[in-house]
């Protein structure tokens, strides 16, 4: 009987029953599909927009955030370093992505030079440059943020690249996997580690090397930091990904993740300090500005990122000394060269003496001989850098005027002043205003730009679907999940179909006195949850000798109480005369 009759479906109240009924029921739909919907869209997020959880993906129609995804997918954190305008708070990208109208300021402050031809002119001209400059840097002053998924792929290729160079024809008839497995040994061969697979190598170590220590430098015979500097460099010569740059040729306009490290930070973080501050002579407790800076260096600093470096030979006598510290104690031993003089070379000979006392504790402690060990440290040199402790730890007593500084920031000067000359003309192609090259900076957020508005949308997009790939190669690449799996279902089907249906078959077709006593027991089975008879179970297929085999997965399901019980009164139900036909 209809709970509303015929009659009455035209009156107010049910009409607004019904109404009620279709809106809940609605509901109850959207409480299904809504889920779904964020399940998909989460799957085609980043690591800019993932905690947004949100049914649809804002950055399918929205430019500022598929600029703000761009950037998410070129550092794992926000590069405050290459925007000081963002935001302070701004540091990880779950913080970022919630401050969507900032963001989207942010995003449209950074885009808007590309809505002007003239600016869009100069910001490709210089990212251009910037790229030039780039692809013969030193890789050792670099710093790459590498996505981690193509590190297997990577190293794998790598292997593979010297077994073909040593033998082809036998590497040609060698299988995918037999490539595999032969690159995996012989990499196990080089390297001090072992690994049971490519995909468990990560070379986050070596991402984060301490470049800005002073005392840090690469270690000698490192196969797997050699590699990353291949890594680097492979990064470096792909514009957009995919297009290898040629050599000869100059390349395009575009954003690469391995970038020369900057010094910059390291001398204004020192200028930070509270006890620089306090030499300096500003109040204790203040936030240093550049009109500090400007005010100390007797020069206008139009920002932190065009803060002269190195500081310039004629800063003010403060300043100087300050410098004179900073590189002394501070800055990366790595980057500084000495100038030998006779009596710099007698200084460093007296304190390897008194570091060493002896020839044959120079010798375990460097691992070198000496020129002439009858003769002691007299024939020792001290060499414009070496890598060693002994050398780094005597850099604080070589006077200022002795050291080189090296930098990134000094060779993008010397690439400007070569290509443009003047200051002049460089502000004219780059639409700048500086005073003089040492406040050039690198135009990476412009490279982020321009390499946006020629490839956002194909970078958007297999961004997008990468989540898709990382896990077609846990299935399909990482180990033999997919196939053990196939393999597992097939054989539980095939056995399932096989006995369940047997014993039910004879439960019903034969008159047993004890079918209903068996019935009874299967049923009772149920009753157990399966963590009751997970320790026998185990037990038992440990003593059967069964441990780590498909046979320990296929035979604890192989007979199903609730599946014969079903199956019996299917039979049951089956005329007698089918079974005699």
């Amino acid at each position: 009987m209809a709970v509303i009759l015929t009659v009455e479906r035209k009156t107010a109240k049910a009409r607004i029953f019904l109404a009620l009924v279709y809106a809940i029921l609605s509901l109850g739909g959207l409480t299904m599909v809504w889920p779904f919907l964020v399940m998909l869209a989460a799957s085609l997020t980043g690591p800019y927009d993932y905690y947004r959880f949100s049914p649809v993906v804002r950055a399918f129609w929205d430019r500022p955030d598929r600029f703000m995804r761009y950037v998410a997918g070129c550092y794992p954190r926000f590069p405050a370093q290459v925007f000081p305008d963002a935001p302070a708070h701004w540091g990880s990208w779950i913080v970022v992505s919630r401050d969507r109208e900032g963001g989207r300021r942010f995003a449209e402050r950074h885009l808007a030079g590309l809505d002007d031809p003239v600016s869009a002119e100069c910001w490709t001209r210089m990212v251009r440059d910037y790229a030039l400059f780039n692809r013969d840097y030193d890789l050792r002053n670099s710093v790459c943020t590498f996505d981690p998924r193509d590190v297997a792929g990577f190293v794998r290729g790598h292997f593979e690249a010297k077994l073909r160079a040593e033998d082809p024809q036998r590497f040609a008839a060698l299988s995918p996997a037999a490539r595999r497995r032969a690159a995996l040994e012989r990499l196990n061969a080089e390297w001090p580690v072992r690994y049971s697979s490519f995909f468990g190598i990560r070379m986050i170590a070596q991402q984060r090397a301490p470049l800005h220590h002073a005392g840090w430098d690469y270690p000698a015979d490192d196969p797997k930091m050699e590699l990353y500097q291949e890594l680097k460099r492979l990064y470096r010569v792909r514009a957009y990904g995919t297009d290898e740059i040629s050599a000869d040729a100059e390349p395009p306009a575009y954003f690469s993740r391995t970038t020369p490290y900057e010094s910059r930070p390291l001398w204004l973080a020192w200028l930070k300090r509270a006890d620089v501050q306090a030499r300096l002579g500003l109040p204790p407790g203040g936030t240093f500005t550049s009109d500090d800076y400007a005010r100390l260096a007797g020069r206008a600093c139009p920002g932190f990122e065009h803060l002269p470096f190195p500081l310039p030979d004629d800063a003010p006598a403060l300043l100087r000394a300050e410098w004179d510290r900073f590189v002394r104690t501070a800055y990366p031993r790595r980057l500084l060269r000495v100038r030998i003089t006779p009596e710099l070379e007698e200084a460093y000979r007296h304190y390897v003496a008194g570091v060493c006392r002896t020839p044959e504790a120079y010798t375990r402690l460097t691992g070198q001989t000496l020129p002439d060990a009858t003769s002691g440290f007299v024939g020792l040199r001290l060499p414009a850098y070496e890598n060693s402790t002994l050398w780094r730890n005597f850099i604080p007593q070589v006077p200022l005027a002795q050291l080189e500084v090296l930098s990134a920031e000094q060779a993008w000067q010397n690439f400007l002043r070569t290509r443009y000359g003047t200051v002049q003309a460089l502000n004219a192609a780059y639409g700048w205003q500086l005073a003089a090259f040492d406040e050039a900076r690198f135009p990476t957020r412009e490279a982020l730009a321009v390499t946006f508005a020629r490839r956002g949308w194909r970078d958007f997009l297999v961004g997008a679907f990468a989540n898709y790939r990382t896990v077609g190669e846990y299935l399909f690449l990482r180990g033999q999940a997919f196939g053990n799996t196939v393999l597992l279902v097939l054989l539980s089907v095939l056995a399932t179909l096989t006995v369940n249906p047997l014993a039910a078959y004879a439960l019903s077709r034969f008159g047993l006195r004890s079918t209903e006593k068996i019935l009874l027991f299967l049923l009772a089975t149920m009753a157990f949850p399966a963590a009751v008879t997970a320790i026998p179970g185990f037990l038992l297929i440990r003593d059967l000798g069964l441990l780590n085999t498909f046979a320990a997965l296929v035979l604890p399901t192989l007979a199903s109480g609730m599946s014969i019980f079903i199956l019996k009164g299917f039979f049951d139900g089956l005329p007698r005369e089918l079974y005699e036909a």
